[in-house]
């Protein structure tokens, strides 16, 4: 169940990824390319020359995005697709911080049960916004053109 919910997980996030660098892509000035062809450039050669240095600010972004999001997770897929509601199987090996969260915050009468739940919700906001500003600081050290800050 780890590598099919990894899979689905990565299936699912695909598309927003390829949408973001073909809009990307489209936007490019198409002056580059007609030089490059000019001069004699291969496709191969117009990719790694020209458009992945236009993309560089475009991969930083989803980059960073990426990383804040590094401790969360889908919860409709590591939730209701193992059927962790039933403690199911599968409890065990899907069970997330996001899950966690889930199971305390719907702990109806337990206070301490929704302050854990809360606090455990909270940490994994710091600790995302930590990556960020963390990897933002990275790519500000390597080109500050590039950095969001």
């Amino acid at each position: 169940w780890p590598i099919i919910i990894i899979m689905l997980d990565i299936w699912k996030g695909a598309g927003y990824g390829s949408v973001m660098y073909l809009a990307s892509i489209t936007n490019l000035d198409n002056t580059y390319y007609e030089a490059a062809v000019i001069d004699g450039a291969t496709k191969w050669q117009q990719i790694w020359k020209i458009t992945l240095p236009l993309l560089k600010p475009m991969i930083v972004i989803l980059s960073l995005l990426s990383v804040g999001r590094i401790f969360n997770t889908d919860i409709g897929l590591f939730y209701a697709v193992p059927m962790l509601q039933t403690n199911g199987a599968l409890t065990t090996v899907a069970s997330t911080i996001d899950t966690y969260i889930y199971v305390n915050l719907n702990s109806i009468g337990n206070v301490s049960a929704i302050n854990i739940g809360a606090a455990a919700s909270f940490l994994q906001s710091i600790l995302g916004f930590v990556l960020v500003v963390t990897t933002n600081f990275i790519v500000k050290k390597i080109d500050s053109d590039d950095a969001l800050f």
